[in-house]
């Protein structure tokens, strides 16, 4: 096997790793449109703001795979529903740390986009 050869297999094998692992945080279409238009709702519906709540959810999307956003995501929605049937999504430690981890997503997200 000559050189080319193997820098050929290389970089094809390295392409694969980076393409598998982009995959792998590939939220998909209907949460990162729901993001979006949350994200504009509250700051403004216009061109500038969606540019930056597309740059928002790609920044949170790179920092956390999208299991671990749709398990902190579900924990705040059953958190914000009254009853005592749901008092364990508000002051269970582990699902909490679940939700820190989206909050300092978001908070990276802030910085980078607005």
């Amino acid at each position: 096997m000559n050189v080319r050869t193997a820098l050929a297999g290389l970089f094809v094998v390295g392409n694969l790793a980076a393409s598998q692992h982009a995959l792998a945080n590939v939220y998909p279409t209907e949460v990162v449109a729901d993001y979006v238009i949350g994200c504009m709702a509250s700051n403004g519906g216009t061109q500038d703001i969606l540019r930056r709540c597309a740059c928002s959810i790609d920044t949170v999307a790179s920092i956390l795979p999208y299991d671990a956003y749709e398990k902190a995501d579900t924990v705040i929605r059953m958190a914000g529903v009254a009853g005592a049937n749901t008092e364990i999504f508000r002051t269970t430690s582990m699902l909490t740390k679940m939700v820190d981890q989206l909050r300092l997503a978001q908070i990276e997200a802030d910085f980078r986009c607005f």
